[in-house]
Parts: structure tokens; sequence; C-alpha cells
């Protein structure tokens, strides 16, 4: 089957009139460009999976720390939508592919599309960014409050020519060159994010997720994260009441009584904290907005590099 081609890929549809909500989303991007005016990478890509059907591509799920990940998420999609399709050569062809994706035996088929039936499903990749200014990086914003609070972003609807504003629209336009500053990452890294730009040229920018990192000194260190901001405060304090005993018991040196309480006492602090900037028992925690986006090309979303597959150990891309 033949699958149109990604319309407006390489545009930018830039409208003088918003809607409300949108155009008060605009300003404080805006804002925050001017406050945070550098780019920081947001840590290593998120990787998952797009469906096209018809003209449109939505996304199906993201959160995959590898391209390998990213295939099993994709063939426990198969898996659980076989049964509801009408066509039953297109269910057959589902399941097949899921078999291959994750067999019960030998290794996994390293393949990044796949077309079944009406429909084209292809592994993506997703950079990560965070705006930053004076060595603070960017808080979350105001109307991040309104996000839908599912970071795996299901049935995200892939849409290069919809209106945006004057400053989404600069970002994206800073968006489209960017690349790992020379010496911080590989050559071959450098070379493929440079090909990247030229064969993905257009740029979407996804909704964000959230990391709290602990300050001490100079250092920023990550200690958990969630799909919006109070998830992540929510995350932060169960880090002390759920996750350090059970690790600290995993390890075979259970906490003490003292530690326990020390823990217990923060985690409420953290929960009674206002802000993005918390202060607990002498210890400083910050909520970092980790903005996202997709690189889009005339055939659709950008997969997985060469590079990522070797970050892994992983073979690449494989034919049928």
């Amino acid at each position: 089957m033949t699958f149109p081609l990604m319309h407006g890929y390489d545009h930018i549809n830039v409208v003088a009139q918003l809607g409300p909500v949108a155009a008060v989303r605009d300003r404080e991007l805006g804002e925050r460009i001017l406050e945070y005016p550098k780019l920081l990478p947001g840590g290593s890509p998120d990787f998952g999976h797009a469906v096209q059907k018809g003209k449109e591509w939505r996304i199906a799920s993201l959160g995959c720390d590898d391209p390998s990940s990213a295939r099993y998420s994709l063939a426990i999609d198969l898996r659980t939508d076989a049964p509801g399709e009408p066509d039953p050569g297109t269910a057959r062809a589902m399941l097949a592919a899921a078999d291959r994706l994750d067999p019960e035996e030998g290794d996994q088929l390293a393949k990044d599309e796949w077309e079944i039936g009406d429909r084209r499903y292809r592994i993506v990749r997703v950079e990560k960014f965070v705006l930053i200014g004076d060595g603070v990086m960017e808080p979350p914003r105001s109307t991040d409050a309104d996000l839908p609070g599912d970071g795996l972003l299901r049935d995200h609807l892939i849409d290069p020519p919809a209106a945006c504003g004057q400053w989404e629209a600069q970002l994206r336009l800073n968006l489209v060159g960017h690349m790992p500053a020379a010496g911080t990452v590989p050559d071959v890294v450098r070379a493929e994010a440079r090909h990247a730009i030229q064969s993905h040229p257009g740029v979407v920018l996804l909704p964000p997720t959230f990391v709290v990192v602990e300050i001490d000194g100079g250092c920023w260190s990550p200690i958990t994260g969630g799909d919006d901001p109070d998830e992540a405060r929510d995350r932060l304090a169960r880090h002390f009441t759920d996750l350090l005993p059970r690790l600290r018991d995993f390890q075979n040196d259970p906490a003490s009584p003292g530690e326990l309480a020390e823990w217990t006492a923060l985690a409420d602090e953290i929960k009674a904290s206002p802000g993005h900037r918390i202060l607990a028992r002498g210890r400083e925690f910050r909520t970092v907005r980790v903005s996202r986006m997709l690189r889009l090309g005339r055939d659709g979303p950008e997969g997985p590099r060469p590079c990522d597959e070797e970050r892994y150990g992983l073979t690449g891309a494989a034919e049928s």
C-alpha cells in the first residue's frame, strides 16, 4: 500500500491571532525564552511508536529508553489491538509482526517500520531539552497545570502545519539546526545529528515532562520525575518513604529507625512546601521542565539513528 507523504512537515504556520488559551501559552513561552535563552540537552532521547492512517500520523506511545524496548511496546499494542480488528487478514498480520518483535524464543527482529493493512507503524525518536538561563534550569510554567497528564502521549496528533504563535515559531526555528556541542558527544553522534537536520528538517514541540533535581553546591542531580509538576513532587516524597527503604532492604542493609524517621520527616516537608523550589530539612530540590521535540521529514517522523542502537549494543535495523 502507498502511504501519503507528510503535508507541511517543513512549514511553520504562524498566525496573528490565537485562541485565548493558546495565546497565553505562547506569551508565557516568550517570557521563558527571554529569561532562559539557552538550550541544554535534557538527557537521552525517548523512543516509542507512531501510527499513520491516511494522511494522519499519531503517537501511540512513548517513554521507552531504547529502540528495542519501543519494539516490545509496539508488539504489546499489536497483540492488544488485533482481536478488535475487523479484517481477519490484518489481524493475523498484526499478530505475526508482534511475534517477530517479541518472540517466545530467539532474538527480536530489529525492524522499525511495519505496513499492516491500512496502517503504517514506525518506531520514533523524541529528543529532550531544557531551557536554561544564568545557570538555572526552567521551572514549570503556569500553563502546565492544564496538561493532559499522559506522558506517553497516546493518540497525540502530529500536526506540523497547525497554527502557532510567534514564540513557538521562534523556538522551533531555534531547534531546526540544533546539534550537540562539539566535544560533548562522539563525532559519530554529531555526524548523525547533522544528517538528521537534512533528512528531517521539520520540528514539532510535544508536551513536556518534569524532573526533580537536588541542588548541592553547583551540582544538579536528578532524582525522579512525573508527567506533571504535582506528580513529580509526589514521587519525590515517595522516593524517601517507599523507594529508599526498599532499596536498602534489597541491599541487605535495612535502614535504621533514625533514618526512616528522617526520611518520613523529609517527605512531609516536601509535601507541605509550596512552589517548585523545595527546601526541606536543609536540602534543596527543584522541579525542572523538560521539553520534547520530534523531527519530521517528507515521509513522516524520525526513527532511531544508528548510534541509538549502538549505545545499547544493539544490531540496528534488520530486513524482514
